[in-house]
Protein backbone atom coordinates (compact mmCIF):
# COMPACT_ATOMS: atom_id res chain seq x y z
CA UNK A 1 0.00 0.00 0.00
CA UNK A 2 1.42 3.15 -1.19
CA UNK A 3 1.87 5.71 2.15
CA UNK A 4 -0.37 8.83 2.30
CA UNK A 5 1.69 11.83 1.16
CA UNK A 6 2.40 14.58 3.93
CA UNK A 7 0.72 17.26 1.52
CA UNK A 8 -2.06 17.49 -1.35
CA UNK A 9 -0.53 16.61 -4.51
CA UNK A 10 -2.60 18.99 -6.66
CA UNK A 11 -1.85 21.92 -4.68
CA UNK A 12 1.50 21.41 -7.05
CA UNK A 13 -0.40 22.28 -9.88
CA UNK A 14 -1.29 26.09 -9.19
CA UNK A 15 1.43 27.73 -11.01
CA UNK A 16 4.20 28.81 -7.99
CA UNK A 17 7.45 27.97 -9.30
CA UNK A 18 9.71 29.72 -11.62
CA UNK A 19 10.98 28.48 -14.82
CA UNK A 20 7.78 26.07 -15.12
CA UNK A 21 3.86 25.73 -15.27
CA UNK A 22 2.11 24.29 -12.21
CA UNK A 23 0.60 21.70 -14.93
CA UNK A 24 3.87 21.16 -16.17
CA UNK A 25 5.52 20.81 -13.08
CA UNK A 26 2.79 18.54 -11.18
CA UNK A 27 2.95 16.06 -14.28
CA UNK A 28 6.82 15.81 -13.66
CA UNK A 29 6.33 14.91 -10.15
CA UNK A 30 3.97 12.42 -10.96
CA UNK A 31 6.61 10.95 -13.31
CA UNK A 32 9.09 11.10 -10.71
CA UNK A 33 7.10 8.82 -8.58
CA UNK A 34 6.26 6.86 -10.78
CA UNK A 35 10.25 6.18 -11.17
CA UNK A 36 11.22 6.62 -7.96
CA UNK A 37 8.47 3.60 -6.39
CA UNK A 38 10.67 1.56 -7.95
CA UNK A 39 13.98 2.82 -6.06
CA UNK A 40 15.66 0.76 -3.41
CA UNK A 41 17.38 3.08 -0.56
CA UNK A 42 17.24 6.97 -0.29
CA UNK A 43 16.63 9.23 -2.90
CA UNK A 44 19.99 11.22 -3.18
CA UNK A 45 18.93 14.86 -4.32
CA UNK A 46 22.67 15.87 -6.30
CA UNK A 47 21.16 18.57 -8.46
CA UNK A 48 21.60 22.26 -9.21
CA UNK A 49 18.60 23.21 -11.53
CA UNK A 50 16.20 24.29 -9.46
CA UNK A 51 13.09 22.87 -10.88
CA UNK A 52 14.87 19.35 -11.04
CA UNK A 53 15.44 19.61 -7.83
CA UNK A 54 12.16 20.29 -6.69
CA UNK A 55 10.50 17.59 -8.86
CA UNK A 56 12.70 15.27 -7.20
CA UNK A 57 12.49 16.67 -3.90
CA UNK A 58 8.68 16.33 -3.88
CA UNK A 59 8.20 13.12 -5.55
CA UNK A 60 10.37 11.10 -2.98
CA UNK A 61 8.37 13.50 -0.12
CA UNK A 62 4.76 12.56 -1.45
CA UNK A 63 5.88 8.91 -0.99
CA UNK A 64 8.01 8.82 1.84
CA UNK A 65 11.15 7.73 0.76
CA UNK A 66 14.21 9.10 2.71
CA UNK A 67 16.00 12.21 1.04
CA UNK A 68 19.50 12.96 1.30
CA UNK A 69 20.48 16.39 -0.40
CA UNK A 70 23.84 17.00 -1.05
CA UNK A 71 26.23 19.80 -2.14
CA UNK A 72 27.10 19.22 -6.02
CA UNK A 73 30.36 21.26 -4.80
CA UNK A 74 32.02 19.13 -2.69
CA UNK A 75 35.07 18.40 -3.06
CA UNK A 76 36.57 14.81 -2.44
CA UNK A 77 37.61 14.82 0.79
CA UNK A 78 33.97 15.76 1.66
CA UNK A 79 32.08 13.47 -0.95
CA UNK A 80 34.25 10.48 1.20
CA UNK A 81 33.00 11.86 4.32
CA UNK A 82 29.23 11.52 2.82
CA UNK A 83 29.64 8.00 1.70
CA UNK A 84 31.51 6.99 5.28
CA UNK A 85 28.07 8.21 6.93
CA UNK A 86 25.74 6.92 4.37
CA UNK A 87 27.08 3.18 4.52
CA UNK A 88 27.31 3.94 8.90
CA UNK A 89 23.40 4.58 8.72
CA UNK A 90 19.71 3.54 7.14
CA UNK A 91 18.12 6.92 6.11
CA UNK A 92 14.48 6.15 8.05
CA UNK A 93 11.64 6.14 5.67
CA UNK A 94 10.09 10.00 5.37
CA UNK A 95 13.42 10.99 6.19
CA UNK A 96 14.55 15.01 4.72
CA UNK A 97 18.91 14.57 5.98
CA UNK A 98 20.39 18.50 4.78
CA UNK A 99 24.01 18.68 4.70
CA UNK A 100 25.33 21.07 7.32
CA UNK A 101 29.25 21.77 9.08
CA UNK A 102 27.62 20.70 12.42
CA UNK A 103 29.17 21.75 15.35
CA UNK A 104 32.55 20.07 14.37
CA UNK A 105 33.27 21.53 10.54
CA UNK A 106 33.12 17.72 8.77
CA UNK A 107 30.24 16.28 7.04
CA UNK A 108 26.85 16.24 8.60
CA UNK A 109 23.62 15.49 7.64
CA UNK A 110 20.90 16.89 9.93
CA UNK A 111 17.71 14.59 10.21
CA UNK A 112 14.54 16.16 9.27
CA UNK A 113 11.15 15.42 8.25
CA UNK A 114 8.24 16.96 6.30
CA UNK A 115 6.10 17.91 9.99
CA UNK A 116 9.41 19.78 10.73
CA UNK A 117 10.23 21.21 7.52
CA UNK A 118 6.66 22.78 7.42
CA UNK A 119 6.97 23.78 11.15
CA UNK A 120 9.42 26.09 10.94
CA UNK A 121 7.57 27.43 7.22
CA UNK A 122 4.52 27.83 8.96
CA UNK A 123 6.21 29.83 12.07
CA UNK A 124 7.69 32.35 8.95
CA UNK A 125 3.79 32.54 7.78
CA UNK A 126 2.75 33.83 10.74
CA UNK A 127 5.94 35.78 11.45
CA UNK A 128 5.49 37.63 7.57
CA UNK A 129 1.64 38.73 8.64
CA UNK A 130 -0.23 35.13 7.78
CA UNK A 131 -0.30 35.33 3.95
CA UNK A 132 1.24 33.78 0.85
CA UNK A 133 5.42 34.06 1.52
CA UNK A 134 6.63 34.95 -2.13
CA UNK A 135 10.17 34.33 -2.27
CA UNK A 136 13.29 35.24 -4.91
CA UNK A 137 15.57 32.75 -3.78
CA UNK A 138 19.24 33.18 -4.64
CA UNK A 139 20.69 30.31 -2.44
CA UNK A 140 21.16 27.34 -3.24
CA UNK A 141 18.49 24.56 -2.45
CA UNK A 142 20.92 21.90 -0.62
CA UNK A 143 21.24 24.62 1.64
CA UNK A 144 18.58 24.46 4.35
CA UNK A 145 18.46 28.41 3.61
CA UNK A 146 17.74 27.63 -0.03
CA UNK A 147 15.60 24.41 0.69
CA UNK A 148 13.19 25.98 3.33
CA UNK A 149 12.28 29.21 0.69
CA UNK A 150 10.80 26.35 -1.48
CA UNK A 151 9.06 24.73 1.25
CA UNK A 152 7.79 28.58 2.68
CA UNK A 153 5.96 29.15 -1.18
CA UNK A 154 4.62 25.90 -1.06
CA UNK A 155 3.32 25.27 2.12
CA UNK A 156 2.04 29.28 2.17
CA UNK A 157 0.49 29.65 -0.82
CA UNK A 158 2.95 31.37 -1.82
CA UNK A 159 5.36 31.60 -5.14
CA UNK A 160 9.37 30.86 -5.28
CA UNK A 161 11.31 32.19 -8.53
CA UNK A 162 15.14 32.44 -9.14
CA UNK A 163 16.39 34.64 -11.05
CA UNK A 164 17.62 37.93 -8.81
CA UNK A 165 15.83 39.99 -11.96
CA UNK A 166 12.40 39.07 -9.66
CA UNK A 167 13.05 40.66 -6.61
CA UNK A 168 10.16 43.13 -6.56
CA UNK A 169 7.55 42.05 -3.80
CA UNK A 170 9.50 39.01 -2.92
CA UNK A 171 11.44 38.06 0.17
CA UNK A 172 14.80 37.18 -0.07
CA UNK A 173 17.11 35.73 1.82
CA UNK A 174 20.82 36.54 2.14
CA UNK A 175 24.21 35.97 4.36
CA UNK A 176 25.70 38.99 5.24
CA UNK A 177 28.35 38.84 2.64
CA UNK A 178 25.72 38.82 -0.10
CA UNK A 179 23.62 41.69 1.05
CA UNK A 180 26.90 43.82 1.32
CA UNK A 181 28.14 42.96 -2.07
CA UNK A 182 24.81 44.27 -3.75
CA UNK A 183 24.67 47.40 -1.24
CA UNK A 184 27.99 48.71 -3.60
CA UNK A 185 25.94 48.35 -6.61
CA UNK A 186 23.06 51.41 -7.43
CA UNK A 187 20.93 48.86 -9.43
CA UNK A 188 20.82 46.25 -6.83
CA UNK A 189 20.40 48.38 -4.09
CA UNK A 190 17.16 49.91 -6.22
CA UNK A 191 16.63 45.83 -6.25
CA UNK A 192 16.73 45.76 -2.57
CA UNK A 193 14.01 48.54 -1.38
CA UNK A 194 11.68 46.96 -4.09
CA UNK A 195 11.57 43.54 -2.32
CA UNK A 196 9.20 42.90 0.49
CA UNK A 197 11.68 41.68 3.18
CA UNK A 198 15.40 40.63 3.10
CA UNK A 199 16.24 38.44 5.88
CA UNK A 200 19.84 38.53 6.25
CA UNK A 201 21.32 35.15 8.38
CA UNK A 202 24.17 32.17 8.06
CA UNK A 203 26.48 34.49 10.40
CA UNK A 204 26.61 37.45 12.42
CA UNK A 205 26.39 41.38 10.22
CA UNK A 206 28.77 43.26 10.97
CA UNK A 207 28.22 46.82 11.92
CA UNK A 208 29.59 47.98 9.11
CA UNK A 209 26.57 46.55 6.53
CA UNK A 210 23.85 47.17 9.19
CA UNK A 211 24.87 50.64 8.89
CA UNK A 212 24.73 51.12 5.49
CA UNK A 213 21.20 48.70 5.22
CA UNK A 214 20.10 51.28 7.86
CA UNK A 215 21.22 54.25 5.93
CA UNK A 216 19.12 52.81 2.91
CA UNK A 217 16.33 52.14 4.97
CA UNK A 218 16.06 48.97 3.19
CA UNK A 219 13.73 45.96 4.56
CA UNK A 220 16.10 43.82 6.51
CA UNK A 221 15.47 41.63 8.65
CA UNK A 222 17.82 40.16 10.82
CA UNK A 223 17.67 36.17 11.44
CA UNK A 224 19.19 33.56 13.32
CA UNK A 225 18.46 29.78 13.13
CA UNK A 226 20.58 26.86 11.26
CA UNK A 227 20.24 23.65 9.55
CA UNK A 228 19.62 22.05 12.89
CA UNK A 229 16.18 23.92 13.25
CA UNK A 230 14.60 24.06 9.74
CA UNK A 231 16.59 27.46 9.25
CA UNK A 232 15.14 30.56 10.94
CA UNK A 233 13.66 30.38 14.60
CA UNK A 234 14.13 33.97 15.75
CA UNK A 235 14.10 37.45 13.90
CA UNK A 236 14.60 41.28 14.40
CA UNK A 237 11.29 43.09 13.11
CA UNK A 238 12.82 45.38 10.61
CA UNK A 239 10.87 48.42 12.63
CA UNK A 240 13.34 47.95 15.62
CA UNK A 241 16.47 46.82 13.25
CA UNK A 242 16.15 50.06 11.46
CA UNK A 243 15.70 52.60 14.71
CA UNK A 244 18.86 50.72 16.41
CA UNK A 245 21.97 48.80 16.40
CA UNK A 246 21.44 45.93 19.18
CA UNK A 247 17.69 45.26 18.80
CA UNK A 248 16.79 41.59 19.92
CA UNK A 249 15.39 38.70 18.43
CA UNK A 250 11.94 37.50 18.86
CA UNK A 251 10.92 33.94 18.61
CA UNK A 252 9.22 32.33 16.05
CA UNK A 253 6.93 29.98 16.20
CA UNK A 254 6.97 27.60 19.37
CA UNK A 255 10.38 28.53 19.88
CA UNK A 256 11.83 28.31 23.27
CA UNK A 257 15.30 29.65 23.51
CA UNK A 258 17.02 29.13 27.08
CA UNK A 259 20.89 30.27 28.09
CA UNK A 260 22.81 27.88 29.90
CA UNK A 261 24.86 28.88 32.73
CA UNK A 262 27.95 28.06 30.64
CA UNK A 263 26.41 30.59 27.73
CA UNK A 264 25.37 28.52 25.53
CA UNK A 265 22.12 28.91 23.90
CA UNK A 266 19.69 25.86 23.94
CA UNK A 267 16.72 25.57 21.65
CA UNK A 268 13.15 23.61 22.10
CA UNK A 269 11.06 23.90 19.18
CA UNK A 270 8.53 21.62 16.43
CA UNK A 271 11.05 22.62 13.91
CA UNK A 272 14.06 20.56 15.81
CA UNK A 273 15.88 18.27 13.54
CA UNK A 274 15.88 14.67 15.13
CA UNK A 275 19.60 14.44 15.22
CA UNK A 276 22.46 13.52 12.80
CA UNK A 277 22.72 10.79 10.38
CA UNK A 278 25.27 8.02 11.93
CA UNK A 279 25.16 9.78 14.99
CA UNK A 280 23.29 10.28 18.17
CA UNK A 281 19.27 11.19 18.10
CA UNK A 282 18.44 14.62 19.57
CA UNK A 283 15.29 14.66 22.47
CA UNK A 284 13.36 17.58 21.73
CA UNK A 285 11.51 18.06 25.06
CA UNK A 286 15.21 18.39 26.61
CA UNK A 287 16.39 20.73 22.98
CA UNK A 288 19.65 21.19 21.40
CA UNK A 289 22.44 22.82 23.16
CA UNK A 290 23.34 25.11 19.78
CA UNK A 291 27.32 25.88 20.32
CA UNK A 292 26.40 29.61 19.74
CA UNK A 293 26.96 32.02 23.41
CA UNK A 294 23.66 34.89 23.99
CA UNK A 295 21.78 36.44 26.70
CA UNK A 296 17.88 37.48 26.75
CA UNK A 297 17.03 40.47 28.03
CA UNK A 298 14.00 41.37 30.17
CA UNK A 299 11.50 41.19 27.08
CA UNK A 300 12.52 38.00 26.43
CA UNK A 301 14.13 38.92 23.03
CA UNK A 302 17.83 36.96 22.59
CA UNK A 303 20.87 38.55 21.47
CA UNK A 304 23.98 36.71 20.35
CA UNK A 305 27.36 36.66 21.34
CA UNK A 306 29.36 34.41 18.87
CA UNK A 307 30.32 30.72 18.64
CA UNK A 308 31.11 28.89 21.97
CA UNK A 309 33.90 26.56 20.05
CA UNK A 310 36.51 27.50 17.41
CA UNK A 311 35.09 27.16 14.17
CA UNK A 312 35.48 29.50 11.50
CA UNK A 313 32.19 31.40 10.08
CA UNK A 314 33.08 32.78 6.85
CA UNK A 315 30.20 34.24 4.62
CA UNK A 316 27.82 31.95 6.68
CA UNK A 317 29.87 28.39 6.64
CA UNK A 318 31.33 26.90 8.94
CA UNK A 319 35.51 26.08 8.14
CA UNK A 320 37.03 23.50 10.60
CA UNK A 321 40.57 24.83 11.34
CA UNK A 322 41.79 21.74 11.90
CA UNK A 323 40.60 20.07 8.50
CA UNK A 324 42.38 22.55 6.28
CA UNK A 325 45.83 22.89 8.92
CA UNK A 326 45.69 18.84 7.85
CA UNK A 327 45.30 19.00 4.07
CA UNK A 328 47.98 21.81 4.33
CA UNK A 329 49.96 19.50 6.23
CA UNK A 330 49.28 16.90 3.25
CA UNK A 331 51.03 19.09 0.33
CA UNK A 332 54.30 18.04 0.06
CA UNK A 333 56.80 20.46 0.91
CA UNK A 334 54.99 22.04 4.02
CA UNK A 335 56.52 21.39 7.09
CA UNK A 336 54.05 23.08 9.53
CA UNK A 337 50.67 24.77 9.41
CA UNK A 338 48.42 26.89 11.26
CA UNK A 339 45.41 27.90 10.56
CA UNK A 340 43.11 30.92 11.81
CA UNK A 341 39.99 33.01 11.59
CA UNK A 342 40.84 37.07 11.23
CA UNK A 343 37.97 39.40 11.40
CA UNK A 344 36.74 40.51 7.77
CA UNK A 345 34.26 43.64 7.57
CA UNK A 346 32.88 41.91 3.95
CA UNK A 347 33.05 37.62 5.07
CA UNK A 348 32.88 38.26 9.19
CA UNK A 349 35.73 36.10 9.36
CA UNK A 350 37.97 34.50 6.81
CA UNK A 351 40.34 31.67 6.52
CA UNK A 352 43.95 32.72 6.87
CA UNK A 353 46.91 30.16 6.85
CA UNK A 354 50.53 29.90 8.29
CA UNK A 355 52.57 27.57 6.45
CA UNK A 356 56.69 26.99 6.88
CA UNK A 357 57.79 25.24 3.78
CA UNK A 358 61.18 22.73 4.17
CA UNK A 359 64.20 22.55 2.54
CA UNK A 360 62.66 20.33 -0.12
CA UNK A 361 59.56 22.96 -0.27
CA UNK A 362 61.41 25.71 -0.76
CA UNK A 363 60.63 26.97 -4.60
CA UNK A 364 56.82 25.90 -2.82
CA UNK A 365 54.60 29.28 -3.44
CA UNK A 366 50.94 30.72 -2.59
CA UNK A 367 49.58 29.81 -5.82
CA UNK A 368 50.82 25.90 -5.82
CA UNK A 369 49.41 25.79 -2.26
CA UNK A 370 46.04 27.38 -3.32
CA UNK A 371 46.04 25.05 -6.64
CA UNK A 372 46.39 22.27 -4.45
CA UNK A 373 43.71 23.15 -1.87
CA UNK A 374 41.49 23.64 -4.50
CA UNK A 375 41.53 19.91 -5.38
CA UNK A 376 40.51 18.51 -1.93
CA UNK A 377 38.48 21.40 -0.21
CA UNK A 378 35.73 22.92 -1.01
CA UNK A 379 36.06 26.72 -2.38
CA UNK A 380 34.77 28.30 1.03
CA UNK A 381 37.32 26.05 2.87
CA UNK A 382 40.64 27.38 0.55
CA UNK A 383 42.42 29.73 2.72
CA UNK A 384 41.90 33.93 1.91
CA UNK A 385 45.32 34.55 2.84
CA UNK A 386 48.80 32.47 3.53
CA UNK A 387 51.68 33.43 5.90
CA UNK A 388 54.95 32.41 4.99
CA UNK A 389 57.00 32.12 8.50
Amino acid sequence: MEPTAPFKLDELRRDWIGGVSGEAFYRRVQDARVSLKETDGPVVINEGEPVAFAVKFFAAASISLPIVLVNPKWGAKEQSEFDTLMASDEPEPGSISIPTGGTTGGVKLAIHDWKSLSSGARAVQAFHGGGPVDACCVLPLHHVSGLMQLVRAFVSGGRIRFEASEIEGSCLSLVPTQLQRMMEDANSIQKLNRSKVIFVGGAGMPEVVAERARELKLPVVPVYGMTETAAMIAAVPNADFLAASGAGAVMLGDTQVSIEPCGSIRVRTSSLFKGYLGGERVDKAEGFRTGDAGWLDAHGRLHLQGRMDQLINTGGEKVDPAEVQDALIGIEGIAEARVLGEPDEEWGEIVVAHVRTGAEGAVLGESDILVSLKNKLSPFKVPKRIIFY
